[in-house]
């Protein structure tokens, strides 16, 4: 039935990209569903061939089985919000002298922590299109991570997508492309773990807006009609060749944990969503580590943990005391409502993926904990929920994980991240001499301090000065922030130049005659964007529209009708409409970078004085018309349950403007430098033929053995006597009494729910991140990049592909499938290389659930955007 349902959504798919309009309102994914796929598969059944996953199993199991009950749980549930250092805790170990997990964000460095880098977002990581600076900048955070005692780092994020593009929390991604975000999300993944700290990859999955994320913080907001989370109904197609291909790759890299999303998809919760956390992580993309929730984002106990849920966190509501783990998974087990076998594998999940990235390695190095979440005291309160009762110590070492070599990386992802959008008559970079300028003026609110500093008081949440970082759980405290007008006025006046500086935000006298006596005005325009809880100027997560803040529209289009030479800034977490002065002729250039944490003045001002020739890439797409993006949903229906039709389907950003043939403003990819180049002589080779399907997977690994059932007497499940809580908040594996874990009456367990494990691989499956011949390199293609000059510097190129036209499996005209970065000196060559794996020539086949490459002639472009492919050649399959 699934099979038929999703090869019509097709044919719809496709009917409704063709017509000019998207009819929103008449979409076929309205109150989709998901349909059940139980159990939740063994842990360790699918890396046999792994040594390291298979010995990390077995060390996994030997401890797991020496474990009571209470242990087991303790092992898999948060202790409850705000009572540990970090923001996620689980339970400790006394008997074994083990503290539990330590869990923190994040994206963008050490969340909550002192003596730390503010490194740019992933959005600028993904910018720079540089592989290996993507790779550095994760293990660079991680670095820190483990300084401070981490276990768990959370992070890297590639859900969202991007496929919104005023989404609040775009700017923690690596861009609005599936194949761009897997690639910088494996690198990231690999950069966490090779320093001994666990990545999380992060949202799970089709998480793309904040609106109606969760209920009741929606419901704070005055939607006091909303009933459920926001539902993203998405086909079957779509979702595995956008929403899990970067997690897809992810798993390749051995990631750790997961973490599953507040939204529902195709209205199933989920952090309960069996079909995607069962079925497509666990079983097809053979993910062997553990699926975390995300904070509150578990809202069920049994329905959660069958359907794949292996760890709640922080483990009650966000300090209300009550939770879904803890003591009520003590009692699902001892009432036999969820079966014991399944705590097993949850513990083992987490302690296998623990061994495997060596946590217990950098324990013994590090030990616990050195810093404190909830205050940058020496001396605080233990547990920051209750701190009146509380008992103080210390809590913050202050441990400085600063270094050359993070502070190092950080300058060079926010320089390389920088696009270059327009340069007339070589306006930039600014020569003074050279171009007889005298006085300079930097004008708009984006290139001041804030009066607040550089740290807002909560998670970066506003917006009265530079942009370095989007707000919310992924932003961190900068221990510095370098600030456009101090940065370019130092370097402008070392050269002679007179500056001047405005920051009104309506025209006035002073910013008109600052813009018009100047040889040359700086002037400065910004967004911002964040995460759902906070609300900054009326912007609750999601943008509420592409156009720039604090009125800076105005003052841009006021200063080029005052001066005739006018550089525009623009920091964004996302894209933004330019187009209400982006053609005055009065405008000569204009740059654009996305948040670039604690050195974005001093990389603007770099890229503006020619200290580095930008080679950064739009990771998205700027539309000239705000309805060309898919939009956010803003409103609650009659029944209260809002529904996100992903009705675009496959085509997503670049992909959707191709495919209509609408114009962008500027294309995915794009960006100039101050050097000319040149693509030539293109070369593309067989490395391996490919098969048009995938071979049958090889037999699913039958060694498992489950720990010997040591289930203890009820009396030992309850509150040993005299025990002395921390406080009422605190979540403890224990019952109050013997009769919470009697059984009361039958638990309705879900249609198709079943405890037989399967015996063989899906047709997808067979090892992580899907079947092995996904990852297998069946064409190389190479090209000349030259250098024509006059400046050395470096440039991406990029190979897209286009697919045989197919009714069939209609596909956009052309898709990223590679990128590379080259650094080269004015007047030098040297050739770029990609590689194309048998996943990329590849979709996905609803009827046989697996995939495919058809046969037909496959394009192969090579070139400096999605719209501008220098080279181009054909293969036949």
């Amino acid at each position: 039935m699934l099979g038929t349902v999703l090869v019509i959504w097709g044919m719809l798919t496709a009917a409704v990209v063709l017509g000019q309009q998207q009819q929103w309102d008449q979409s076929p994914l309205e109150h989709a569903w998901s349909p059940p796929y139980y159990p939740s598969p063994l842990g360790g059944r699918r890396v046999q061939d792994d040594d390291k996953w298979r010995q990390s199993f077995e060390r996994a199991r030997e401890f797991v089985a020496d474990l009571s009950l209470l242990e087991k749980v303790n092992v898999t549930s948060g202790i409850g919000w705000m009572q540990g250092k970090c923001v996620g805790n689980t339970g400790d170990l006394p008997r074994l002298n083990q503290p539990g997990l330590c869990l923190q964000d994040g994206p963008l460095g050490v969340r909550f922590a002192d003596f730390i880098t503010g490194f740019p977002a992933g959005i600028t990581a993904g910018s720079t299109f540089n592989k290996d600076l993507i790779y550095d900048r994760a293990a660079e955070i991680a670095k820190q991570h483990r300084g401070k005692g981490i276990d768990v780092m959370l992070g890297p994020c590639t859900g969202p997508v991007g496929t919104k593009a005023l989404g609040g929390r775009i700017w923690e991604g690596f861009g609005a492309d599936p194949y761009l975000q897997g690639i910088a999300g494996a690198l990231s993944v690999e950069g966490i773990q090779d320093q001994g700290v666990m990545a999380n990859a992060k949202h799970y999955i089709a998480n793309e807006q904040e609106h109606f994320r969760q209920t009741a913080e929606w419901q704070g907001y005055n939607f006091t009609d909303l009933k459920g989370q926001l539902s993203s109904n998405v086909d079957d197609r779509t979702l595995h060749e956008i929403y899990a291909w970067p997690f897809a790759d992810m798993i390749h890299s051995n990631v750790g944990s997961i973490m599953c999303s507040y939204n529902k998809i195709n209205n199933s919760l989920g952090c309960q969503n069996s079909y995607v956390l069962n079925k497509i992580a666990k079983d097809e993309m053979g993910f062997e580590g553990f699926m975390l929730s995300d904070w509150n984002a578990q809202q069920s106990g049994v329905a959660s943990i069958l359907a794949g849920l292996d760890m709640n966190l922080p483990g009650d509501e966000m300090g209300q005391g009550t939770g879904y783990m803890a003591s009520n998974l003590t009692t699902m087990v001892m009432n036999g409502t969820v079966p014991e076998w399944r705590l097993n594998d949850m513990a083992v999940r987490i302690m296998a993926a623990y061994y495997y990235v060596g946590v217990d390695v950098k324990r013994e190095e590090i030990g616990e904990p050195n810093f404190y979440s909830w205050s940058h005291n020496t001396t605080d309160a233990l547990y920051a929920i209750d701190p009146e009762n509380s008992p103080y110590g210390v809590v913050n070492e202050h441990v400085n994980v600063e270094t050359e070599e993070s502070r190092d990386v950080a300058h060079r992802v926010a320089l390389e991240g920088i696009v270059l959008l327009k340069n007339e008559n070589c306006t930039l970079p600014i020569n003074p001499q050279s171009q007889s300028i005298r006085q300079l003026s930097v004008l708009g609110l984006g290139a001041a301090a804030s009066p607040q500093g550089p740290n807002c008081p909560s998670d970066q949440g506003c917006s009265e000065g530079v942009m370095a970082s989007g707000w919310g759980s992924g932003a961190v405290d900068f221990p510095f922030l370098k600030i456009p007008l101090d940065e370019i006025a130092r370097r402008a006046i070392d050269e002679g130049v007179n500056v001047n500086w405005n920051f009104e935000t309506t025209p006035s006298e002073p910013y008109e005659k600052a813009a018009t006596y100047s040889d040359v005005n700086v002037v400065f325009g910004l967004s911002d964007s964040g995460e759902g809880y906070i609300n900054v100027d009326g912007t609750m997560g999601d943008r509420n529209n592409a156009s720039l803040w604090h009125n800076a529209d105005q003052m841009i289009k006021r200063a080029a009708e005052l001066n005739s030479n006018n550089i525009v800034v623009i920091t964004s977490p996302g894209p933004v409409n330019l187009e209400r002065w982006i053609d005055h002729p009065n405008i000569t250039a204009v740059i654009f970078t996305t948040p670039g944490g604690q050195y974005t003045g001093q990389a603007i001002a770099e890229v503006l004085f020619g200290d580095h020739n930008p080679s950064g890439r739009l990771p998205f797409t700027i539309a000239k018309n705000d309805d060309d993006y898919i939009p956010i949903v803003r409103d609650v229906p009659e029944d209260g349950l809002p529904q996100d039709n992903f009705d675009e389907g496959i085509y997503v950003d670049y992909r959707l403007f191709d495919k209509l043939g609408k114009t962008p403003r500027y294309e995915f990819g794009y960006g100039l430098s101050y050097s000319q180049w040149k693509f030539s002589n293109l070369q593309v080779s067989q490395v391996k033929k490919p098969s048009k399907t995938l071979p049958p997977p090889k037999s699913l690994g039958s060694g498992y053995k489950d720990i010997d059932s040591n289930l203890p007497d009820p009396s030992e499940c309850v509150f040993p006597e005299d025990f002395d809580r921390v406080n009422p908040l605190f979540q403890y594996p224990w019952v109050n009494t013997t009769e919470q874990l009697e059984p009361h009456g039958e638990y309705p367990y879900p249609d198709g729910y079943s405890t037989e494990q399967p015996t063989s691989y899906l047709p997808a499956g067979g090892g992580p991140g899907g079947h092995p011949q996904l990852f297998e390199n069946v064409y190389k293609v190479k090209a000349q990049l030259t250098n024509k000059g006059p400046y050395d510097g470096g440039y991406v190129a990029q190979l897209y592909v286009g697919y045989p036209e197919s009714n069939e499996y209609p596909t956009p005209p052309r898709q990223l499938r590679g990128f590379d970065k080259v650094d080269l000196a004015s007047g030098e060559s040297d050739t770029v290389e990609f590689d194309l794996r048998w996943k990329d020539l590849s979709v996905w086949d609803t009827n046989s659930q697996t995939w495919i490459i058809q046969p037909g002639t496959y394009k192969i472009y090579v070139g400096s955007s999605s719209r501008t492919c220098e080279l181009v050649a054909s293969i036949n399959i």
